[in-house]
């Protein structure tokens, strides 16, 4: 039985990844966050937050997609409940 990968094992990745990172990106990369947290403070402090669903989706679909083989680099469709049609009698 192989074990889960979690919440915990995706951001040990990222960690290690950006660790591995060249010094002056990860210099840009804080830069950025400062100046997102200095610029729209309510909504940094919402997404660093437990209810940021939004920020999320974002980071994940771009970590996703940045971290792809160019020949799967197209994104994943949404999954829409409400568009679906009826199973069965209803």
């Amino acid at each position: 039985m192989s074990e889960i990968t979690g919440m915990y094992e995706l951001l040990d990745a990222l960690e290690e990844a950006l660790k591995s990172a060249d010094l002056a990106k990860r210099r840009k990369l804080a830069q950025t966050i400062r100046a997102y947290e200095a610029d729209l403070p309510d909504e940094f402090y919402w997404s660093v937050g437990a209810q940021s669903p939004a920020l999320l989706h974002n980071l994940m679909s771009s970590i996703d997609a940045t971290c792809r083989p160019i020949l799967r680099s197209k994104a994943r469709g949404s999954i829409r409940l409400a568009d679906r049609k009826p199973e069965g009698n209803v």
